[in-house]
């Protein structure tokens, strides 16, 4: 990965692959103006997984429906900026079949964090992407789907430690402490 100084924007249009929030229309038509669908595919060997907001993590067993752009370089600063990159999200080549051969997109992948579930808003827009573009929701609800479990398992896994400590004897004034530096 180039460092920050050493990033060059493409001089010519790059095939971006888009999975998330940036396959709503009009989100991408207003970030992105100078930009052109390409069409809709399927990235087989990636799963879509929400950490708050969505990425795709590498799964062989599984595939996830994008949408392709002609990104025109005028607009990639704007994209790069909404993505956060380069640091909550990172560019990585990634290849998808299109129209009977395998070509090389740039999707952003997060950097880092753990499974949590979107806002209801976010995956709001991200379902009438993919709506208007023909894709199938049932991978989306498949996401959310295990967003929620995950974050409802760990509920449940902090409601037992806590019912474990009951007998404990909590004294605040003992227990919780700050300190503040001036």
């Amino acid at each position: 990965m180039k460092k920050k100084s050493e990033y060059k924007l493409p001089t010519k249009p790059m095939l971006y692959i888009a999975y998330g929030s940036n396959i709503n229309l009009p989100q991408m038509s207003f970030r992105c103006p100078h930009s052109k669908v390409v069409g809709t595919a399927m990235v087989k060997g990636w799963e879509l997984e929400f950490r708050g907001v969505a990425t795709i993590v590498p799964n062989i067993n599984a595939e996830v429906p994008v949408l392709l752009w002609d990104l025109d370089p005028r607009d990639i600063p704007a994209l790069n900026r909404y993505e956060g990159w380069p640091h909550l999200y990172r560019q990585e080549e990634i290849d998808v079949e299109v129209n009977g051969r395998t070509v090389n997109g740039m999707a952003y992948l997060m950097n880092r964090g753990q499974i949590s579930p979107p806002s209801q808003g976010y995956l709001q827009t991200i379902w009438d992407g993919y709506k208007a573009n023909g894709m199938d929701t049932s991978y989306l609800v498949e996401a959310a789907a295990r967003a929620y479990d995950y974050a409802s398992d760990m509920n449940i896994k902090y409601d037992e430690s806590l019912d474990e400590s009951e007998d404990e004897d909590f004294d605040l004034d003992d227990d919780i402490q700050m300190s503040f530096k001036l």
